[in-house]
């Protein structure tokens, strides 16, 4: 089943995303082979699933997904009706349980929270954030050095590129998202 909506989501990817996000989506979906080569098959393929879906509503404009949102009764936080286009990922995460009928909770908690990361133990939600922030088309000040993290431990690199979420955002007076300080709070030991 996997594999036919991978194949699907790469169809449409053409006319739902820029060439930019196309060509983002592309490298993860090479980065997370040269990462992760550990990986049995039936991982591969669902952390497939949530890299080609991630995405794929990141250029909709903000007033469409909120709409969509809606209609789909999505909730929608206060930080999100201040910036709609975090409202990306919950979006797709509706389409995949829409579209496919897909109840894997892992691969839909994935795509929901790729922007944020959020509290969990799970692979995929940890492999998804970390290939989102990590891909080779990334350019950042410790870009590199996360990488090897991640490369030598999932979760350390998990916990790093966390931490660098919080500390990219202060230093740029940004928005911090509920979901990263529960992750951030969780990787600290609050359960």
């Amino acid at each position: 089943m996997y594999k036919r909506v991978i194949e699907y989501l790469g169809e449409i990817r053409s006319f739902m995303v820029s060439r930019q996000r196309a060509a983002h989506i592309q490298r993860m979906e090479e980065d997370s082979v040269e990462l992760f080569p550990e990986l049995c098959e039936s991982d591969k393929e669902r952390l497939l699933v949530a890299v080609c879906a991630h995405d794929l509503f990141r250029d909709v404009e903000s007033k469409k997904l909120v709409k969509i949102s809606k209609i789909w009764n999505l909730k929608i936080t206060k930080v999100e009706a201040f910036a709609p286009v975090l409202l990306h990922g919950k979006v797709a995460s509706e389409y995949l349980k829409r579209r496919f009928k897909l109840s894997d909770e892992e691969i839909l908690d994935a795509v929901a929270y790729h922007t944020s990361g959020m509290p969990t133990d799970s692979l995929i939600v940890k492999l998804l954030v970390l290939l989102d922030t990590l891909e080779r088309g990334r350019n950042f000040d410790g870009v590199d050095e996360l990488r090897a993290i991640a490369k030598r431990s999932l979760d350390e690199g998990y916990i790093e590129v966390i931490k660098n979420k919080i500390r990219y955002a202060l230093n740029h007076s940004l928005l911090i998202l509920p979901q990263t300080v529960e992750a951030w709070n969780f990787l600290r030991g609050v359960r």
